[in-house]
């Protein structure tokens, strides 16, 4: 059985299983804690809630509490389809609704709640063809669970982010950076946080992949007096520590943005070629967070990933660049105060 199915059955079942299926990436993952929560604050401990994902992706599934057992693959989810079908769940939920995750629902053959993604609308914002901005992609998530009566826990919507403190030294005060992305059409350049960073009399701590220690390296080593680099030197748990205590938190639509938002920083998120409208903006962010988008490059966002800007195609600078120094230093001052 599969799609939109009536909660009657669930109630026959004294201790419902749901194995929960996102394989990528960091911030999307994340972007599933609200629907683990709205099951466990549901169902209550004796539910069982498990989750799968990609081996280099466990990190971010490890952040969500109320999981009973992650499960990871290299590359395609049959690899472990036989131990899952042994478990005996009642309802896989495909929140990723991609190939590798309709072959798991085929292998498995239990009722699947399917988010919905949106991806003939995204394109559509993305070629001026439609305007009206994508849900939210939590709250699409969330309806999958509509037909079992569950809906978010609205005292508590992220449940707990489990964090772990870094071993390196930090300052008692300070304003994490993150300063990655997947794409260069998401990631704040390093000569903007270069001027944002001479700007503030503050501390900054920047955190990010190993991919990143070049740039944190360069920021440290300009402004050695304020910047700790955490680049590719701590994980995921410890990131969300940073960003717990932090007094702002600072990025573009990354991983760790989502991360920020769960764990109700005050946040400045910056985006550049994709844009709120595409259905990520951060989801119940902390009131306080404020959103800096491009002035002078129209609505539309440029790509659904971020990997191409139109812009940039006919010989300017990437949207992302559009947001001045000065602008992000303003922003940061406002929830300083």
């Amino acid at each position: 059985m599969n799609t939109k199915i009536s909660g009657l059955y669930l109630y026959n079942v004294q201790h419902p299983k749901f194995i929960l299926a996102r394989f990528s990436s960091i911030g999307d993952i994340v972007m599933a804690a609200p629907v683990v929560q709205a099951l466990r604050s549901h169902f209550g401990v004796e539910a069982q809630i498990d989750f799968i994902t990609l081996n280099k992706f466990k990190g971010a599934a490890q952040l969500i509490s109320g999981i009973d057992t992650i499960y990871t693959v290299e590359k395609r989810a049959i690899e472990i389809a036989p131990q899952l079908k042994s478990n005996g769940y009642n309802y896989l939920v495909d929140l990723h609704s991609n190939i590798r995750s309709r072959a798991l629902a085929r292998a498995l053959k239990i009722d699947t709640l399917r988010v919905k993604k949106q991806n003939n609308k995204r394109l559509a914002l993305v070629l001026g063809l439609n305007k009206k901005p994508i849900e939210n992609f939590v709250d699409r998530s969330l309806k999958t669970l509509e037909s079992l009566s569950v809906s978010y826990d609205s005292k508590n919507p992220w449940g707990v982010i489990n964090c772990s403190k870094p071993s390196h030294e930090i300052p008692e005060k300070y304003i994490s950076v993150a300063a990655g992305a997947t794409y260069e059409g998401k990631q704040i350049p390093q000569q903007i946080l270069e001027e944002v960073i001479d700007s503030l009399d503050n501390q900054f701590v920047i955190v990010g992949g190993s991919d990143m220690e070049k740039i944190g390296s360069s920021l440290e080593k300009k402004s050695p007096n304020k910047v700790t680099n955490l680049c590719g030197a701590i994980n995921l748990s410890e990131t969300a520590y940073v960003m717990t205590n932090c007094k702002v938190a600072l990025g573009g639509d990354t991983g760790a943005m989502h991360i920020a938002t769960a764990v109700g920083a005050k946040l400045v998120s910056v985006w550049g070629c994709t844009r709120p409208s595409l259905g990520l903006a951060p989801w119940k962010a902390n009131p306080k967070s404020l959103i800096l988008e491009p002035q002078n490059r129209g609505n539309k966002p440029c790509s659904r990933h971020g990997d191409k800007c139109r812009y940039k195609r006919l010989g300017a600078s990437l949207c992302i660049t559009d947001i001045s120094s000065e602008c992000i230093v303003d922003a940061i001052k406002s929830l300083l105060k």
